[in-house]
């Protein structure tokens, strides 16, 4: 239980610093490009994968708890981006290079297919 209450706050802290530098990044910078979205999906690439680095060579750094908090909570709640990213290197990093290719190609026409269809069936509500 410890577990997914520590992914909830994680995610709520995640989600309010996403806001945070979204808001702040169109008073910022003046352009026409969505540069919020752009600077989290980088800062959360580069965070998870740290943190993943972190647990992977050196485990007794973070316990189980933290972990979760910092990667599927804090990590998640930031950007989803960055966990698609980290899927993505890993399979290709495991030689599984065309399910990696066909991974990193087919998630965001599907998104981009879905948030279409999305929108498509909102205007008959």
């Amino acid at each position: 239980m410890t577990g997914y209450i520590l992914i909830f706050l994680g995610g709520g802290i995640g989600a309010s610093l996403r806001y945070l530098l979204t808001v702040l990044s169109y008073k910022h910078f003046d352009v026409n490009y969505p540069i919020g979205t752009f600077i989290v999906n980088i800062i959360g690439c580069l965070f998870i994968g740290f943190v993943m680095a972190l647990i992977m060579s050196k485990t007794h750094i973070l316990n189980d708890n933290l972990k979760l908090f910092l990667t599927v909570g804090l990590a998640g709640g930031f950007t989803t981006f960055s966990t698609f990213s980290y899927e993505s290197l890993t399979l290709l990093k495991n030689g599984q290079v065309l399910t990696g290719m066909i991974y990193m190609v087919l998630s965001p026409l599907a998104c981009l297919g879905a948030v279409y269809l999305g929108t498509y069936f909102a205007k008959y509500i």
